[in-house]
């Protein structure tokens, strides 16, 4: 099963490449067919496992209509553990065969695109330096290096990916190579069964940290492998430590959801999308029109949820099996997720890039509507915002951006929207998450975190700021399309005015801000002077949003066309890369 790989060139050195050879480009050895095979009858050996321990099971029950005693009970009980064994092992042996089946698939996609490699390496004539197409050659002798190196770095975290999965699976056997509570000679404290001990309580993300900084690595791999979904959900717990976490939980829900295998058979029974309808007759017109179906949009929906958790998998993994071909020649930094649960509408906190080493954070916090089997357009907007943010820093700073979905947003924007407890109850969230990043963060010198607060996550954040006496743990806000942020001012926000900064479409383009001041949007009432007369009492009756000018936010030019287009753009995404990375000066305002 291993990918033989022959180096790439690594006697190239100073001006020219040399032109590239086929035996450069690695190839499989090994046969996936039989593989797979083989994962099949893994599958079949886990069914009859259980069949034979159910089996036994229930035929012993039937010796209860025969017999009568005291005992009866607790002997006809005694068959229970065989049937839950045999459980236990069915699943296991299920998730082994899962990963195994998916590095097969994974690798013989891999195989397939290094054999191209191959015959575009193999069609690259030999010619001498001073023929005319002897630099073109060149390049495309690089290129193919290049794709090379990404397919065999692709395989090397497949195969990463695949012993994990499999260490997962099988908590009871022998060391696999894998360092853990299960290695040889530990004795768990805890039976593996049993349910996962208790996290301690702490006051806040700073004690959380410090408790975890005081621990071995072995007692953190304990508390990882234990409870994955409680050190996951941590705020003060490093970032390469929550990501681990979160994996194992994400790890086991995408076993058992599959949503890429849901996605497969969802494509392939797309009904017809238009349906020919004849023109209504007082249009005095005849002949049809072509609609779009009910069908087809109630199917195309489901398409949409199930691409968004995909996209999730295709991140974390790096992988691109699941990217546009668009996409894939982005080089973006590895993926941490920081907060995983798929209950309910699921909340997912996912980050480009560390941010515990980064010199600049941005936090992404949407609104309405944002949920897990929508994240992909809020995540795609924070690797967008960190591809702008790194083209403009230094390169001795790092950039990460973080989309944030850790409360329940308002599902619907019509009567969900114009409520107050959902910001209420995020507040406090959003703020225990800002601690955590600010607790946990190492990286030397000057070092900023911005909070884009989009719609009514800019409400949320705005009531973040006013719940506890302390500021939030953030160096500077974009309210982006806000509706209202329950404060009249700028000054209010605890981060100094000259560091609030608001990004607004006209309202032909974007009414939520008109809209929404009537429900989260504060006044300015008071005494105030103005053209150098005395002070006098100003009735100020309407609410104030961070787009207007009353409210004293710095705002930032944007050609949005509509309330979700504010990262479409170049113009935008400068304007909020220049704030992220601490260089306002280098934005562009009305």
């Amino acid at each position: 099963m291993a990918c033989a790989a022959t180096a790439a060139r690594a006697d190239a050195t100073g001006g020219d490449m040399a032109l590239i050879k086929t035996t450069e480009i690695p190839a499989f050895s090994g046969d996936l067919g039989t593989l797979q095979a083989a994962t099949q009858r893994l599958s079949q050996d886990g069914d009859a496992v259980y069949a034979s321990g159910n089996e036994l099971h229930l035929t012993f029950q039937g010796l209860g209509h025969d017999y009568a005693a005291p005992e009866a009970p607790e002997l006809l009980a005694a068959t229970t553990p065989v049937r839950e064994s045999g459980e236990t092992v069915r699943a296991s042996v299920t998730r082994v065969a899962l990963a195994v089946d998916n590095y097969a698939r994974d690798a013989q996609t891999i195989s397939a695109r290094l054999n191209a490699l191959r015959a575009r390496a193999a069609a690259i004539p030999t010619v001498a330096e001073d023929d005319p197409d002897h630099a073109r050659h060149e390049r495309d002798s690089d290129e193919i290096r290049s794709d090379t190196a990404t397919l065999v770095a692709e395989f090397a975290r497949m195969e990463e990916e695949t012993v994990r999965a499999i260490n997962s699976a099988l908590p009871y056997g022998p060391d696999h190579g894998m360092p853990g509570p299960w290695a040889p000679g530990y004795q768990p404290p805890w039976h593996f069964l049993s349910p996962p001990p208790p996290l301690p309580c702490f006051t806040s993300p700073e004690t959380a940290n410090s408790w975890w900084q005081g621990l071995s690595a072995q007692e953190r791999e304990r508390w990882i492998q234990s409870n994955p979904a409680g050190i996951g959900a941590l705020d003060g717990i490093p970032a390469v430590h929550r990501d681990r976490a979160n994996r194992i939980i994400f790890d086991r829900w995408w076993e058992r959801e599959r949503p890429d295998l849901a996605l497969r058979d969802h494509q392939a029974e797309q009904p017809e999308r238009y349906a020919r309808v004849p023109l209504d007759d007082h249009t005095y017109r005849k002949g049809y029109v072509e609609v779009e179906t009910l069908a087809w949009k109630e199917w195309n929906e489901r398409r949409r949820e199930l691409n968004a958790l995909v996209q999730v998998r295709d991140r974390l993994d790096g992988n691109g099996a699941y990217t546009p071909p668009a996409k894939k020649a982005d080089r973006l930094p590895p993926s941490y997720l920081l907060h995983f649960d798929p209950s309910g509408r699921g909340r997912i906190a996912i980050a480009t890039g560390n941010p515990d080493t980064a010199h600049h954070t941005a936090v992404l916090v949407p609104g309405t509507g944002a949920e897990l089997r929508n994240v992909d357009g809020d995540m795609e907007r924070t690797e967008d915002l960190w591809r702008a943010s790194n083209q403009m820093s230094p390169s001795n700073e790092e950039v990460s951006t973080i989309t944030w979905i850790g409360y329940e947003t308002p599902p619907e924007i019509m009567f969900d929207a114009t409520k107050q407890h959902y910001a209420d109850d995020g507040a406090s969230l959003l703020n225990s998450f800002l601690d955590g990043l600010d607790a946990t963060r190492t990286a030397a010198g000057d070092r900023n975190t911005t909070v884009v607060a989009h719609s009514y996550g800019s409400t949320t954040t705005g009531t973040a700021t006013q719940q506890r006496e302390q500021p939030i743990s953030a160096d500077s806000i974009i309210a982006v399309g806000s509706p209202g942020m329950t404060v009249g001012s700028a000054a209010e926000l605890g981060v100094g005015a000259d560091n609030v900064y608001a990004m607004q479409a006209p309202f032909h383009r974007d009414q939520v801000a008109e809209g929404g001041r009537w429900f989260h949007g504060e006044t300015n009432s008071g005494w105030k002077t103005r053209w150098g007369f005395a002070p006098y009492y100003d009735l100020d009756l309407v609410p104030n949003v961070p787009s207007d000018e009353d409210f004293g936010a710095r705002r930032l030019a944007n050609d949005s066309v509509d309330h979700s287009g504010y990262w479409a753009g170049e113009l935008n995404l400068e304007n909020q890369a220049a704030v992220i990375i601490g260089r306002p000066e280098r934005a562009t305002y009305e």
